[in-house]
C-alpha cells in the first residue's frame, strides 16, 4: 500500500461517484477447457445504475493480468469518468496477480480490494511454488499490496488500497453498496462471471 501520508484526502464522497467493479468468469483448474477466462468490468456511479459492462480476456494465471485491466480501462469509453477500481482480491483467473500499485500508477485513480476474510498468506505462497517453481514475481507482488485493514467487525470487512486513504476507500465502499459490504458494481460482476460459468459446465 502507497505510505498513508503521501496520499490527498478526498473533499467529499459523494453517493454517485462512478466507479468499476472487476471479477472474472469463473474457471476449472483440472480442466483445459478454462484456460482462457473472461474478465468483465461494471461501471456504475455509486449503487445507483450500471453506466456500462466492458470485458476482456486472460490466459488462467495470466502473468500479465494488470496490464490487461489497465488496457481494458483505458480502452473503454467510460475511462475518463471512472474514479476507482474496486476487486475482490488481487488475484483473477487464478493465480493471475493484479499489482494494485502499478493499476493505481497507470490509471492515475485509487483500487480498491475488498476482502471479508484475512487471507492464508502461508498457504498462497505454497501454493504459487507449486504453480510458478523458482519464480518469487508474484509472491512479491502480493506483499507489496500490503497488509490487509480491517475497516469493520462484524461482518468482517477488509481492505487494501492504492492511491487513497484507508478512511476514504471505507467511506467511498459504503456509498457503493446497497446489500451487505461489498460495492454493487463488484456484485454485479460476480453475477456476470458465475453465470456464464455455469453455462459453460451446463452445456460442456
Amino acid at each position: 500500500m502507497t505510505e498513508e501520508v503521501t496520499i490527498k484526502r478526498w473533499r467529499s464522497i459523494k453517493d454517485k461517484t462512478p466507479i468499476i467493479g472487476i471479477d472474472d468468469g469463473g474457471f476449472n483448474r483440472l480442466s483445459d477447457d478454462f484456460l482462457d477466462i473472461p474478465v468483465y468490468g461494471v461501471v456504475m456511479k455509486g449503487s445507483a445504475y450500471v453506466e456500462g459492462i466492458i470485458q476482456c480476456q486472460i490466459r488462467r494465471d495470466d502473468s500479465y493480468v494488470t496490464k490487461a485491466i489497465r488496457n481494458m480501462i483505458l480502452k473503454s469509453s467510460h475511462k475518463n469518468q471512472i474514479q476507482a477500481v474496486f476487486l475482490q482480491g488481487i488475484s483473477i483467473g487464478g493465480f493471475g496477480i493484479i499489482d494494485i500499485n502499478s493499476l493505481s500508477n497507470d490509471l492515475g485513480i485509487p483500487v480498491i480490494v475488498v476482502l471479508r476474510k484475512y487471507p492464508d498468506f502461508k498457504k498462497i505462497h505454497s501454493a504459487l511454488e507449486k504453480v510458478f517453481p523458482g519464480d518469487e514475481t508474484n509472491w512479491k507482488t502480493i506483499l507489496q499490496a500490503g497488509k490487509p485493514i480491517e475497516v469493520q467487525k462484524k461482518p468482517l470487512l477488509l481492505i487494501q488500497v492504492s492511491g487513497i486513504h484507508p478512511h476514504d476507500a471505507f467511506s467511498l465502499l459504503k456509498k457503493c453498496s446497497v446489500v451487505g459490504t461489498i460495492p454493487e458494481a463488484l456484485r454485479i460482476a460476480h453475477f456476470i462471471g458465475a453465470s456464464r460459468y455455469r453455462y459453460l459446465i451446463e452445456n460442456s
